[in-house]
């Protein structure tokens, strides 16, 4: 099956560079302590469940249901990686103009590498989309 979708080494390259940031982001999420967020400001509460829970359930569903749409159908990945690809953006402008003044990030090497490569995981994702776009396979 991955032989009949002939994608460029680039791709996978960028496929998994994709699926390391977001199990990197899932663990980085995972092991915020409670004290992190501050408790008496609702909108950092308010952010902090955003932040959390709305991610954290996309992020798990694209990490699982990707390769089943990515084998079974081109049309539907191109769909689906455009679409995390525009979510990825938004959100990357989002927290750059509002969460980023309402939160402070832990100072945590592992946060501070995942904001580092929050760029490149933009990067991926576009050029998925690209390839995706104007690939040619045996399998549609």
């Amino acid at each position: 099956m991955i032989k009949n979708l002939q994608f460029t080494k680039l791709f996978w390259v960028a496929f998994l560079t994709t699926y390391f940031y977001l199990i990197l982001a899932i663990y980085a999420i995972i092991t915020l302590s409670d004290t992190v967020f501050d408790t008496d400001n609702p909108e950092h509460i308010l952010a902090a469940v955003k932040l959390t829970y709305a991610r954290l359930v996309v992020v798990s569903i694209a990490l699982v249901g990707y390769p089943f749409i990515l084998f079974r159908s081109l049309k539907y990945a191109r769909y689906f990686t455009i679409a995390s690809a525009a979510w990825a953006i938004a959100m990357y402008i989002d927290d750059y103009f509002v969460l980023y003044k309402i939160i402070e990030y832990p100072e945590r090497d592992l946060v501070l590498l995942i904001q580092l490569l929050r760029p490149i995981f933009v990067v991926c994702l576009i050029w998925m989309s690209f390839e995706l776009t104007y690939h040619k396979s045996k399998v549609e």
